[in-house]
């Protein structure tokens, strides 16, 4: 056995250095690929990065001068509505105008408007001429051009801009560069980086990183930049000498360049220390590899010569004592070789007589699962000189499986040697009975010991814990000795011990409580169990098998549910739906009982969570459901039905007054917040008394919410509710429903009436009027179903129909021969801000073949006061398409000078509530002819509505009103008939 030991000492040895080696090398590379990739990829990511700067300060770029060049196109275009509409204010308003748009845009120096001639109209008297680069640069109108820098000596220098109208006029400014460098220098460049803005010659106009100042200063431009518009280069600045990964972008369109840099010894410092980091682990890991295979080679030579030791004790083994029948072994002097009885030869199945037999035999009649197990134990045995035991089995060669016990020893022979020698037993019957006694054992020992849940035995007369197992422990903290000390009282509330004991008088068998128990661990906390149980006997002894399922998270849930399933989470209040049941199951039990509803309707608190936080809305919900609670402790219930309402059911009607009373008095304190903010609680009340014959609580509460509804339409803080309600809420119900039914049958039609010029008496415009006729010849007025078309979104459709009809009616009035003659079409605010309406009427003018001037839209007030920007957006789309835009009824809203100033408005219709009486009241009069003079004033034409008597016209014209609209000059009629009438209809206003 020496030379096989010492040969595959030295394959493993060997092995181990080889492996060593290919691993190091492995290593090696792979971190040197890691490195070099690491650095490929910082180099990448800056890259992007100074692409990204680049095309992102670009688009900046673009967006800055773009607005500017829409300022300027507005500046210039109000020039030219203002030298229309009002020539001898031409000066005074454009003078306004600029100062407006200087005070919008303050990179903007010295605007100066110039005709077509050239002379200036108004502006700074340094331009008293167009500028000479302009003359030169062509026609382009509304497109900014850019004129030459004549010095850079600082940020403050001026880039001169000049802008051409259709009209050939021109607008000459300057843009100051210092705009430039607020737009860069709030990007991120790193500490080394740089990003600049260039002209096309490669001029620095503004420039931010890197140290000095650089403006005015010229840089290389790649030629590739020209073709591509975005270009990457690896460069060292010429300004300041920095290494950096740049990227050139020229997107905008306009002639700058952006450049941005980020330097390269930012992006590889880090690399170059991970690079470093990597060269010394990589170093360590050889100079390891080298004292391993050192210690390798000292530990072979310390293995030969133990082995060496081993062959030479193998010499001195000597002949044991012969044991008893059972059969003798011996190892020879060979110690390949056994010297074996008759009987133990036939225990291993070779013939039953005395033979030396090689000892590889023996183990190839042991079992394969204990062989390896034996040739360690006798092994060592022989190897340590100690006594050797073991039992194991062998497939002797009648095919039978048997049990050996085999002892052996080191014994001397006289002359200064040893041998092995010993005994085999055959124990076949014996280990069976114990293995099967044994796998009985365990099988019980697992199935309690490895039950997930808590399982033990008590005694049935002391109570006391005889076994518990490792479920247990866990679960009640106890330890097993603990247990053992203990009873199955201990792990109870004192209060269950009677019931503990009489359980056990009463348990069947097996046993399965359908009573949750409370349990108790070491540290009191609560389990709630579900226990199985069986009598048994243990130790001999009457014994108890008890399994605790523990049932606490169910039960938890259980009861969660349950809570959740009647509050709301929020609020812990009751749900509707619990108070509800509740109420209902008392008037079953109790029929004459009847109690009152108190249904609090928070004031916008839908707005609470989008402004204030959910944190903050939550508080609120909880500050509103403990004063609610407060107050309906002494007379009821309170509910929360989300998301803004609450309920109160106060079962003595007679006490409601001073329940109202109460929660006004609840509402009217603000909440506080933490924070020390504070938000004003607002609500409406409605209340309702019930139930009569047949209703219910839903019902009840129903009627209380439609009265807190009227009460918030009322502006009241609190209102009974009356059957008037309930049938007005039917009403509008039901108006809705056939109001909808109506436009799908398309049942609506258009009135037309007309508006004078009050100078001639022409009919200038037909303004279309929606009517909704009944069987009866009736009209249902459009104050009652406008609002409901309104609020359920029906008014989009609708608005579109009428506008499509009025475009129809206009090709009538063009094939009678009256083309010249506009339909004005009142367009809702929700109308005009959900539909695309310059779309719709290019759409309409394409498809009846429509005049710019065919169309007309009247808006109210309420439609410019919201979202200022998109309603000026909307309404230079109607503009561009020709559109007239009136306001009506102006004067009876929140009106603001700011949108008449502003906004591309046309004409100004007084409301019919100021022409009423104006040529008998002085106030009407006084406030019509401020409101004409304002109009005027504004560049605005000014229509009188409601004109109805011969008085009203009459002022009109003495007061220069330039158009009216009434019942004196004609009424609303369909088109046929007004058309068959027209030149009756044609009077003269004058």
């Amino acid at each position: 056995m020496e030379p096989v030991d010492r040969i595959r000492g030295f394959q493993s040895s060997r092995a181990v250095r080889l492996v060593g080696a290919v691993l190091g090398v492995v290593i090696t590379v792979v971190v040197a690929l890691f490195v070099w990739a690491d650095r490929d990829a910082r180099i990448e990511a800056a890259r992007r990065q100074s692409a990204a700067l680049a095309k992102g300060a670009d688009r900046l770029l673009y967006a800055e001068l773009t607005n500017l060049e829409r300022a300027a196109r507005g500046l210039a275009s109000d020039a030219g509505t203002f030298a229309e509409l009002a020539p001898d204010q031409l000066q005074a308003l454009i003078q306004r105008a600029t100062l407006h748009t200087e005070s919008r845009h303050p990179e903007l120096t010295r605007i100066s408007l110039f005709d077509a001639s050239g002379a200036l109209i108004v502006g700074d008297p340094s331009n008293a001429s167009v500028p000479a680069w302009e003359r030169g640069s062509g026609r382009n109108p509304g497109r900014l051009l850019f004129g030459p820098i004549t010095a850079l000596q600082s940020q403050s220098s001026v880039v001169p801009l000049a802008l051409r109208t259709p009209q050939n006029q021109r607008l000459v400014s300057g843009l100051n560069l210092s705009r430039f460098q607020w737009m860069i220098e709030r990007l991120d460049v790193g500490e080394e980086g740089s990003i600049a803005v260039l002209d096309q010659g490669g001029r620095v106009l503004a420039r931010y990183g890197g140290r000095g100042a650089y403006a005015g200063r010229t840089v290389a431009i790649p030629a590739s930049l020209a073709k591509d518009k975005a270009v990457n280069v690896d460069l060292v600045s010429e300004l300041d000498g920095v290494k950096r990964l740049a990227a050139f972008s020229s997107e905008s369109g306009y002639p700058f360049v952006v450049v941005a840099g980020i330097s390269s010894g930012e992006v590889l410092g880090p690399w170059r220390s991970n690079a470093v980091v990597a060269t010394l682990l990589a170093l360590l890991y050889w100079l390891g590899l080298a004292y391993l295979v050192k210690r390798l080679k000292q530990a072979e030579r310390a293995r030969a010569a133990i082995l060496e030791e081993f062959a030479a004790q193998a010499d001195w083994l000597r002949q044991a004592q012969i044991a008893a029948d059972s059969g003798v072994w011996r190892i020879e002097s060979d110690p390949g070789l056994v010297r074996i009885s008759a009987q133990a030869a036939a225990l291993f199945g070779f013939a039953r007589q005395p033979d030396t037999i090689p000892l590889e035999s023996f183990f190839d009649r042991m079992h394969p699962e204990d062989r390896e197990r034996v040739a360690e134990e006798f092994a060592h045995a022989r190897a340590q000189g100690t006594p050797f035991h073991s039992e194991y089995r062998i497939l002797a060669g009648d095919g039978l499986e048997r049990w050996i016990s085999a002892r052996g020893a080191m014994v001397g022979d006289g002359r200064g040697q040893g041998y092995m020698a010993g005994t085999i037993v055959d124990i076949t019957d014996r280990r069976r009975q114990e293995d099967h006694l044994q796998q009985v054992r365990l099988q019980a020992q697992e199935l309690f010991e490895r039950n997930p849940l808590p399982f033990w035995v008590f005694d049935w007369e002391t109570l006391r814990f005889l076994a518990v197992n490792e479920a247990a422990v866990r679960s009640y903290g106890y330890s097993r000795e603990e247990f053992l000390q203990m009873t199955i009282l201990d792990i109870r509330p004192s209060r269950d011990a009677q019931n503990v004991r009489d359980s056990l008088l009463k348990a069947l068998e097996p046993a399965e409580s359908k009573r949750i128990w409370i349990h108790l661990t070491k540290d009191n906390k609560i389990i709630s169990a579900l226990v199985h149980s069986s009598t048994i006997v243990f130790d001999g002894r009457e014994a108890r098998l008890v399994l605790a399922e523990d049932v606490s998270e169910r039960v938890a849930f259980q009861k969660e549910l349950s809570w959740r399933a009647t509050h709301d989470v929020t609020t812990d209040l009751l749900n509707l739906p619990a108070l509800i049941d509740f109420l209902d199951d008392t008037q079953r039990t109790s029929q004459n009982s009847s109690y009152a509803i108190c249904y609090v309707q928070l004031r916008d608190f839908d707005l609470v969570a989008p402004t204030l936080g959910r944190l903050v809305s939550n508080k609120i919900l909880q500050e509103c459901a403990r004063r609610f609670g407060a107050v309906s402790a002494s007379h009821g219930f309170v509910a929360y039905h989300p998301a803004d309402a609450f309920v109160i059911a106060a079962l003595d009607t007679t006490r409601i007054e001073g329940l109202v009373e109460s929660l006004k008095a609840a509402i009217v304190q603000p909440f506080e917040n933490e924070d020390g903010g504070i938000y004003p609680l607002e609500a409406w009340i409605g209340v309702a008394r019930g139930p009569t014959s047949g209703e219910t609580a839903e019902n009840v509460i129903g009627h209380a919410a439609l009265a807190a509804l009227r009460a918030r339409r009322e502006e009241l803080p609190a209102l009974d509710y009356d059957n008037s309600i309930g049938e007005e809420a039917s009403r509008r119900i039901d108006l809705l429903s056939t109001l909808r039914l109506a436009f799908e049958r398309r049942e609506f039609e258009l009135f037309f009436q007309p508006i004078h010029r009050i100078a001639d008496g022409r009919i200038v415009c037909l303004e279309a009027l929606l009517r909704w006729p009944q069987r009866d010849g009736s009209f249902i007025p459009p104050a009652q179903f406008i609002p409901l078309c309104e609020e359920s979104g029906l008014i989009v459709p609708m608005g579109a129909w009428v506008i499509e009809q009025a475009a129809r009616a206009h090709g009538e009035l063009t094939a009678h021969g009256r083309g010249e003659v506009a339909i004005a079409v009142n367009v809702s605010a929700v109308q005009f801000m959900a539909d695309s309406l310059p779309d719709s009427i290019r759409h309409l003018r394409s498809r009846f073949n429509l005049p710019k001037s065919a169309l007309h839209i009247e808006l109210t007030e309420s439609a410019l006061l919201r979202r200022p920007d998109a309603v000026r957006a909307l309404m230079d789309g109607l503009r561009m398409e020709g559109v007239c835009i009136s306001i009506d009824d102006f004067g009876t809203g929140f009106s603001s000078m700011a949108y008449l100033r502003d906004l591309p408005l046309d004409y100004l219709k007084l409301d019919r509530s100021f022409v009423r009486d104006v040529d008998c009241d002085a106030r009407n009069a006084s406030i019509c002819k401020a409101l004409i003079a304002l109009a005027h004033g504004l560049g605005l034409q000014v229509i009188a509505e409601g004109v109805e008597t011969e008085g009203q016209l009459a002022w009109m014209r003495d007061n220069n009103c330039d158009h009216a609209q009434g019942y004196l000059l004609g009424r609303p009629t369909r088109l046929s008939d007004l058309v068959a009438s027209w030149p009756s209809n044609a009077r003269k206003a004058g």
